[in-house]
């Protein structure tokens, strides 16, 4: 995917793409899947929206992560077609159990089934399909493990165990379960569960369809015009449910994570010119405007004359690449960060525990503001102005920097590493 720099979207996973997408998937589970035709509710969803989603399932009641991996359907279905994505749902309760049971007995099978899915095609991405606690627990099984005696209780379990997954195989997480505790919280009295407290309601299932038609399409389900046979008031809030808890969390459901970015911030000192890769483990390669070719992750490049040159950036990972090109301008004289007039510099960059500001030309800092929001375009730090900050609790990444007044804004950016 090639970039212009003065895109508003400046993250690998964009809900806001107008594109139109046709996408094939495979679904794994069990009556949680099967039940209301979960599949059918999200390629309706996409429909609805002008794009397409090509699907097969196999979702035998009751069954395991272990009962796939052993399943001939399942194998012979993994390896009908180079799918995209390859949803995975393990039996309701299997992941709310200790965290030893679940070690040694689910987890295992959810790294042998994402094996089996990337062995058919190295590119398809497993999709762990993290379900909902019981509205009231697990009875069955409270007494030989109390956290599950309660809805919350279970909840946080199947949140543990999922993210596991899909941190182990590298994989994302659909957090359907995460979109139910919401709703609940948020209406009480909107019914998400059929009688038996166990089952998805047609407005549960709905729910669950309207956050895998984000994690899939990468776009947003607002104003969806597909509403089933749900009132549309009632699919309206579970859309914006659905689309609240995707995008307020994307690291952690690894949305985005291990996607190629191109994209770099650089410093020049007369001739020389600095690059920081935006996705330095990967496998980046640089081409300097002026014939030069470099592989490093943030190669220090020298000019041998003034001029404008136009950098390009391409970062590949598995079978995703991106690139991005800019305008440098390189001058034998002063200080250039992203643009002709420098007005602030962040150093050491990359930092770990402690970045300094500084700043060039008449700036008024006594009344300024620093703001500091990470590459999901979360804000994480807003302070008066302070020439040092403290980084040690930031998570590795790329970090957007301003600093303002009433009559002066300075931009920067800066890398925070391992």
């Amino acid at each position: 995917m090639k970039k212009l720099i003065f895109l508003l979207c400046i993250m690998p996973f964009c809900v806001k793409s107008q594109v139109n997408k046709k996408i094939n998937a495979l679904f794994l589970g069990n009556s949680y899947t099967y039940v209301n035709d979960l599949p059918l509710l999200t390629s309706q969803l996409a429909l609805a929206n002008g794009d397409t989603l090509v699907y097969d399932s196999n979702t035998p009641g009751g069954y395991t992560l272990q009962n796939h991996f052993m399943d001939v359907t399942t194998n012979a279905k993994i390896n009908a077609s180079a799918w995209k994505y390859v949803i995975v749902q393990a039996q309701s309760q299997e992941p709310s159990f200790s965290p030893t049971q679940v070690f040694s007995q689910t987890l295992p099978y959810a790294r042998k089934l994402d094996s089996l899915i990337k062995h058919n095609n190295n590119c398809t991405k497993t999709v762990f399909y993290e379900t909902w606690g019981r509205k009231n627990g697990d009875a069955s099984n409270c007494g030989s493990y109390p956290p599950v005696c309660t809805y919350l209780g279970m909840q946080d379990r199947l949140k543990q165990s999922y993210k596991k997954f899909a941190d182990t195989c590298n994989a994302v997480m659909s957090p359907v379960g995460e979109a139910f505790r919401r709703s609940i919280a948020l209406n009480p009295t909107l019914e998400l569960y059929q009688p038996d407290e166990s089952h998805p309601s047609l407005e549960g299932s709905y729910l669950a369809a309207c956050v895998f038609y984000e994690v899939l399409f990468q776009k947003s389900v607002l104003s969806n015009t597909f509403v089933s046979t749900i009132n549309t008031g009632t699919a309206s809030f579970l859309q914006q449910v659905a689309h609240t808890v995707v995008n307020d969390s994307l690291a952690i459901w690894n949305l985005g994570k291990n996607l190629p970015w191109a994209d770099f911030p650089y410093q020049t000192s007369g001739l020389n010119c600095q690059f920081i890769s935006n996705s330095p483990n990967m496998l980046n390669k640089w081409y300097f405007g002026d014939a030069a070719i470099s592989v490093q992750a943030n190669p220090s490049h020298f000019y041998t004359s003034s001029g404008t040159y136009t950098v390009s950036h391409v970062v590949t990972h598995a079978c995703k690449k991106d690139s991005v090109s800019k305008v440098v301008a390189i001058t034998t004289s002063g200080i250039n960060s992203n643009s002709k007039n420098v007005s602030l510099h962040v150093y050491p960059n990359p930092c770990k525990d402690i970045i300094t500001l500084e700043e060039t030309g008449n700036f008024e800092n006594s009344n300024s503001i620093i703001e500091i929001t990470n590459s999901l375009g979360q804000l994480v730090y807003k302070k008066p102005f302070s020439k040092t900050i403290h980084t040690k609790n930031f998570e590795s990444g790329l970090y957007l920097l301003k600093i303002y007044n009433s009559s002066t804004t300075l931009n920067s950016q800066f890398i925070k590493s391992e």
